[in-house]
């Protein structure tokens, strides 16, 4: 496994030594959501490894169907923090709530991308032009993937009325393909190794990378009332995932085992960092502004809890 980035992390592993483990009578509790993505295993690492208890968290982890679920969630206090996306936060915050992203999950890179648009074969698309009057299954409305596609379709002059998208889930992609009953997908890793190695697609542009080499696509969330009020908790939570990304890299079978057991897969995660800044969600905040999303002003600075 390639080098997982944090600046800090070494600092942070250091004082982690000093730090033992708390009797499970004075765990804080602490709901979280992940996606069913590579890309959150440092949380499942963290739980299944016993690193949370070390950082005195006792953590219920659940996966959400969507990230859209994350927000309501947040409000009602079922979760603490929820996996999301700048995008997502961004519109929830401008629907009227008051989220903060707690920390960075990852980032989706250029150089090693795990992510492409797959038409069924006996269909070309080499060019936004070819999705003309084609139908393209991306995951969710709103989404950050569904953002960025219509993005890449008006920098390409393409309206992006001129394409049918359709909201499906990544597990039905590879079905839709071969049935015709959509001509292209936007699809993730692992999904889309299996899809086009089984012939059910075909790989064609990383439209992500054209919009932007080095995106922040999946973020962990909370209100900023809890936020706020829970400091030690989340630099816990933070710490916690630190040493998870550590041991990643130290402890590759066990980490497999892990993934394998709560994903069903085994994959090598995106770009995994917690560093987050003012310019990762300026860039999102200038996509969601070009597609009349936002009706508040934003201030990025606040978004992020330091």
């Amino acid at each position: 496994m390639r080098m997982l980035a944090y600046r800090g992390a070494a600092l942070l592993v250091a004082l982690l030594a000093l730090v033992s483990s708390a009797p499970a009578d004075t765990l804080t509790k602490l709901n979280v959501s992940f996606s069913m993505t590579s890309d959150f295993l440092p949380a499942l690492v963290a739980k299944d490894a016993g690193i949370f208890e070390k950082h005195g968290l006792d953590v219920t982890l659940s996966s959400l169907a969507t990230t859209a679920l994350g927000p309501p969630a947040l409000q009602s206090g079922s979760l603490q923090i929820a996996s999301s996306s700048p995008a997502l936060l961004l519109l929830a915050n401008d629907a009227g709530l008051d989220l903060v992203a707690v920390s960075n999950v990852g980032f989706l890179d250029k150089r090693d991308p795990h992510s492409s648009l797959v038409s069924r074969p006996g269909i070309t698309i080499a060019t936004a032009q070819d999705l003309i009057g084609k139908k393209i299954g991306r995951p969710g409305i709103n989404s950050a993937i569904d953002l960025l596609l219509r993005k890449w379709l008006l920098d390409r002059n393409i309206a992006p009325s001129q394409v049918t998208l359709i909201e499906t889930p990544f597990s039905q992609m590879g079905d839709l393909l071969r049935a015709g009953q959509v001509d292209a997908v936007v699809v993730l890793e692992p999904i889309l190794s299996r899809m086009t190695s089984t012939g059910a697609g075909v790989k064609s542009i990383d439209f992500i990378s054209e919009v932007n080499p080095r995106i922040v696509a999946a973020i962990y969330a909370s209100t900023r009332d809890w936020a706020r009020a829970n400091l030690p908790t989340i630099r816990a939570f933070r710490a916690a995932l630190a040493e998870a990304m550590t041991f990643m890299e130290e402890h590759k079978a066990e980490t497999d085992a892990i993934q394998q057991k709560r994903l069903g897969f085994v994959s090598t995660p995106a770009d995994l960092s917690l560093e987050l800044t003012q310019a990762d969600f300026d860039f999102w905040i200038g996509v969601c502004k070009e597609l009349q999303l936002l009706h508040q002003p934003v201030d990025s600075a606040s978004l992020i809890l330091n």
